[in-house]
């Protein structure tokens, strides 16, 4: 129906734009009265008003419109004129998220070549170095990261902080999450007793109660982290550590008479030298020592490149369990232990006076040694 009155307004329209047409073109060709001889009587000159001239394009336009009306009428579709132009909505354009980064946060960490601390190294990284995340695992418990002498390697989580790290794809091939232990049993309710006065009860036994030990506690991986592992459970125990600096060593830790060597006791639980215990190396080369070489209970490692974390591994009742030590070496040692043994600020040979001086891998030149005693407590 609105259609409809549509049309008869732009006919009507039409027609007096004819009208006006006609008009105008009347009064063009005649006088005042339609005499051409009859000579008009002067008038003051007046500047003349704008007129409205008809053209060709003011009819065309009209009977343009007036045909798209027709067709939308009879197509029972929306009136929209030739002058009509549809609005364009812009659709605003996401901000891309950024790209997940991870920042080393212990002092040295191992980047391995899979999400395993069996897996081969790539290389190291310490604290404060910023990487690219390309990948994580399910558990997001490993991160993969760009790039560590010139690889992708693997980082895991709880020795780096990452910002972003749920955008971060999930690699097909990495393990899965662990497998939750198994849920404690639930507590036995303890039995009612039976009225001695109620006919045919009798009384109830209570089931035994099962008591859930706690699992053993697990080492983490000797090579994550330049830090030790100090199990309070363990049956041997850390019980003397010392770096042995400047001016304690035989020498200074640039003379070549200064020592570099781990002087390691193992004592039994009265405080005697244990012979034939077996204390491995957890990392760098993995070599084994048996003390007694040295006095009863008593070993010496040299230290070169290779850095040591050490742990008594039997000793002649069985294989024990016991602390690890931090890593020590020339080289690579976990750098807490030797700030301000190796000289003061103004020593032009020191190293590590703080941790923010002078104080990073590798260490190079200089001799220092260690005293460390494992004793058998449980």
């Amino acid at each position: 129906m609105k259609n409809f009155k549509t049309i008869r307004a732009l006919r009507a329209c039409c027609m007096k734009i004819g009208a006006l047409l006609l008009i105008t073109t009347l009064l063009a060709g005649c006088g005042p009265f339609g005499g051409a001889s009859t000579a008009p009587t002067a008038q003051p000159t007046r500047t003349p008003l704008p007129t409205f001239t008809p053209t060709a394009v003011v009819v065309a336009t009209a009977t343009v419109a007036l045909a798209a009306v027709e067709q939308a009428v009879a197509a029972d579709a929306p009136l929209l004129l030739p002058t009509d132009t549809p609005a364009t909505v812009a659709t605003p354009t996401p901000e891309a998220a950024p790209p997940p980064q991870l920042t080393i946060a212990s002092e040295a960490v191992n980047v391995r070549a899979a999400p395993s601390t069996d897996a081969a190294l790539v290389g190291m990284a310490t604290a404060g170095q910023q990487f690219e995340v390309t990948a994580r695992t399910p558990a997001s418990d490993w991160w993969q990261i760009c790039c560590v002498n010139g690889a992708k390697g693997w980082v895991f989580g709880e020795l780096a902080s990452v910002t972003n790290g749920e955008t971060a794809p999930v690699a097909s091939d990495a393990p899965a999450m662990a497998e939750a232990p198994p849920a404690m049993a639930a507590p036995t309710a303890a039995p009612v007793e039976a009225d001695p006065e109620a006919p045919g009860e009798a009384p109830t036994e209570a089931a035994p109660e099962v008591v859930a030990e706690a699992p053993p506690a697990v080492a983490p991986d000797p090579a994550a982290s330049s830090a030790g592992w100090f199990d309070p459970n363990a049956q041997y125990q850390i019980v003397h550590f010392k770096v042995l600096g400047l001016e304690e060593n035989n020498g200074g830790i640039r003379d070549s008479s200064a020592q570099h060597l781990i002087f390691l006791t193992v004592l039994d639980a009265n405080g005697n030298g244990v012979d034939g215990a077996v204390v491995r190396n957890l990392v760098g080369d993995k070599s084994e020592v048996v003390t007694g070489a040295k006095g009863p209970g008593k070993a010496e490692i040299t230290m070169y490149y290779e850095p040591f974390k050490l742990a008594v591994a039997s000793d002649p009742s069985g294989a024990v369990t016991s602390q690890v030590s931090n890593q020590m070496g020339l080289i690579f040692p976990h750098l807490p232990d030797i700030v301000g043994k190796l000289g003061d600020e103004n020593y032009e040979y020191g190293a590590c006076p703080t941790l923010d001086i002078k104080c990073e891998w590798p260490l190079a030149a200089i001799h220092f040694s260690y005293e460390i005693t494992f004793q058998k407590v449980k």
